[in-house]
């Protein structure tokens, strides 16, 4: 059976809640997180049901559906399984407040060497992983502050470095949509940083957005009664990947292109993740990156 594999990159043109339905902690509804590293992730159920869910609304047939995504679940016979296996979407971009050039886009080297072992083909072109030990990388002096950049409320040692430059082309290039203004794409050549893995740890940690939902009483126009929570969102500029592997259609004769093609024609350049659709919450802009052996 032929296989291609492909970076599907997500870019938030809006404020995203992919949650875990329940709070333990001071958010009422979190968003979902891997538990070893924190980091902010959409799970692979989540990925594969919104691309479902645009193939659904594009094409009337359900069997064009049904070839690519597979069988109803049940007891009949001549179900099968789909063609399409995506990953979790991981971070690997996350805005964060800047003194210098309002917000730049920042990482780690952890996040790229896994981005790079998740992805690369052994061929493929991309930057060394950086080993910037505790000091900022920057991809243009002028995010700088002399010898310093500041975050937030936080001030890093930092200085310009190539392979900073070198990363922030990479992924201006390959990772941002191609439907975006030019902007975009010159604009993450000037503002990426690459920070310490701890760093950007607790940036991805405690630099999402936070806001208070409430239900107001249509006669009272006071809020109803536990009708007041909060809830976590991945903010708007954010960009995360998932590995998509596509398979020849097993309950047709739609091979691995077909399937490929019916699925980009579909989905377009845009998609809806996570909830709150009516409220602008979760449009992604899309960008496929086929990855080749």
């Amino acid at each position: 059976m032929n296989t291609k594999k492909f970076v599907l990159f997500l870019y938030g043109e809006t404020t995203l809640h992919a949650g875990t339905g329940v709070g333990l902690g001071a958010v009422d509804l979190p968003i979902q997180r891997e538990r070893h590293t924190g980091y902010p992730m959409i799970q692979a159920s989540s990925v594969k049901g919104a691309l479902r869910n645009a193939v659904e609304l594009y094409f009337s047939e359900d069997d064009k559906v049904r070839n690519i995504f597979g069988g109803a679940s049940g007891e009949n016979e001549g179900e099968f399984a789909g063609a399409l296996s995506p990953s979790d979407a991981r971070i690997l971009l996350f805005p964060v407040r800047a003194l210098q050039g309002v917000f730049v886009w920042v990482t780690s080297p952890a996040v790229l060497a896994r981005f790079k072992q998740e992805a690369a083909a052994p061929s493929a072109d991309m930057p060394k992983v950086p080993q910037n030990g505790e000091k900022v990388w920057a991809s243009d002096n002028g995010m700088l502050l002399g010898n310093q950049i500041m975050l937030e409320e936080y001030t890093y040692s930092a200085e310009f470095n190539d392979l900073a430059k070198q990363w922030a082309a990479y992924l201006a290039e390959e990772a941002l949509p191609e439907g975006m203004d030019a902007y975009w794409r010159e604009r993450l050549q000037t503002h990426l940083a690459i920070l310490p893995d701890d760093a950007f740890r607790d940036f991805v940690r405690y630099s999402t957005e936070i806001v208070t939902r409430i239900h107001v009483d249509d006669v009272k126009k006071t809020v109803k009664k536990g009708q007041l929570f909060t809830q976590e969102l991945l903010p708007a500029d954010s960009l995360l990947y998932s590995v998509v592997r596509v398979t020849d259609s097993r309950g047709s004769d739609m091979k691995v292109d077909g399937v490929v093609a019916s699925l980009q024609e579909a989905i377009g350049e845009r998609v809806q993740v996570g909830a709150d659709e009516t409220v602008g919450r979760g449009r992604m802009w899309l960008r496929w990156m086929e990855v080749k052996a």
